[in-house]
């Protein structure tokens, strides 16, 4: 859902099962089993290994059935069924499903809106280090969802994110730095964050990075390092963005829009990483 500015809340599970492969104990070669049959699409063998192991109340498979149930793999779509496995397992003490059950408390979807048992569940979660829920967590601190606003609190959670590599995180610690909202207004520490999350890939952040090269705050000007970011941004569709790319190109040469260009088409995203 969105809140306050327009904030998109809450990140989905679903794609997230290998994370727990990683965390299988040495012999679980049920788990293992049913990842591997998930990978190469057999999601009725997947089921059938992991299906026992979640009835005897293993976190990992609870969440993962959970995920088949949200996504209607092996299974018909069953949004109530997949509730009540990540219920399951976040009371085993799985984050991620800890996290679906606060996205689920956030949006309305499936369950009524609960914004003070979305912050319980994503406190829960964020306290094993998961940076999507630090993030989501520090959101609903920012927005005052759940509780009464905390901006210091918010900024601690977000950085928190941003430090693990989540470019959302890395994308809104800039704002924060930008505006003076939990922190001092750093406007050096504003270009380091959007540049973090820029490249990545994350449009919105390319977008403010162009902004703060084309107006020189936080960084020197340079209009041609400021159309490159704008027009990555443009290119997918952000709409300030191609406003800003059209007023950039009208006050350059065709040679330094060339060059803002050939930048933009090299531009490959780069893997997410701690700062």
């Amino acid at each position: 859902m969105k809140g306050r500015n327009g904030c998109r809340l809450g990140i989905a599970a679903a794609g997230l099962l290998a994370a727990f492969l990683w965390q299988a104990p040495a012999g679980a070669a049920d788990f293992e089993s049913g990842w591997r049959a998930y990978q190469a699409g057999d999601f009725a063998t997947a089921l059938k290994e992991w299906q026992p192991l979640a009835e005897r109340g293993d976190p990992k498979a609870q969440f993962n059935i959970g995920v088949m149930h949200a996504d209607g793999k092996g299974v018909a779509p069953d949004r109530q069924a997949a509730l009540g496995w990540w219920e399951k397992a976040a009371a085993g003490g799985n984050p991620l499903a800890q996290h679906s059950l606060a996205n689920a408390h956030i949006s309305g979807d499936g369950r009524p809106r609960d914004y003070a048992s979305a912050r319980e569940w994503l406190a829960k979660a964020a306290a094993t280090g998961q940076p999507r829920s630090m993030y989501t967590l520090g959101k609903m601190h920012e927005l005052g969802l759940g509780g009464p606003v905390d901006l210091a609190q918010a900024f601690r959670l977000i950085e928190a994110a941003a430090k693990q590599g989540l470019d959302l995180a890395q994308y809104n610690l800039g704002k924060m730095y930008r505006d003076g909202d939990g922190v001092a207004a750093d406007p050096a520490e504003a270009v380091k964050w959007f540049r973090a999350a820029a490249l990545q890939g994350n449009f919105k952040a390319q977008s403010h990075l162009g902004t703060r090269y084309a107006k020189g705050e936080g960084v020197a000007r340079d209009d041609v390092e400021a159309l490159m970011w704008i027009t990555l941004a443009a290119r997918k569709g952000h709409p300030a963005a191609i406003e800003n790319a059209k007023v950039l190109r009208a006050r350059l040469s065709s040679g330094q829009i060339a060059e803002a260009e050939r930048r933009a088409d090299a531009f490959v995203p780069q893997l997410s990483g701690s700062n």
